[in-house]
């Protein structure tokens, strides 16, 4: 079964019914129900670092999403040897727009063999990921 990452677009688009690619997460959702989908810690912290100013109740709801979603999917700890090659791969890609969670996904992606990503961030193809914002 092949493993698929979750970055922290399809989860925000998913939760936030504003956002404009809301539809299209929606879409992803339905298509991988019960696939193999891994992300980490960093991914979930981008998440609700994100939805924290919208108010104590999509606060609430944001944190038992996550508490869900960590019983269904795959979550890697992000600690320290994975915050460090997250690292070097932000020192390595100066002329990149990378944010260092994403680096930390990437390397986490190329460990695990992990070759297919939901999200819309066009990094992960510059890196050679296929990306799986725009499944049919």
């Amino acid at each position: 079964m092949r493993r698929y990452f979750v970055d922290a677009w399809f989860f925000i688009a998913l939760l936030d019914r504003f956002d404009g690619d809301h539809l299209a997460a929606r879409r992803l959702e339905s298509l991988f129900v019960g696939a193999d989908l891994v992300t980490h810690d960093g991914v979930f912290t981008e998440l609700l670092a994100y939805l924290s100013e919208y108010g104590p109740t999509i606060r609430r709801s944001a944190a038992e999403y996550v508490r869900d979603a960590m019983r269904t999917i795959t979550v890697i700890p992000a600690n320290r040897p994975l915050f460090l090659l997250g690292l070097a791969l932000y020192e390595r890609r100066p002329d990149k727009e990378y944010s260092l969670v994403d680096c930390m996904s990437m390397e986490l992606m190329r460990q695990h063999g992990i070759t297919h990503v939901l999200t819309n961030d066009h990094h992960f193809r510059q890196e050679g990921f296929t990306v799986l914002s725009d499944a049919p």
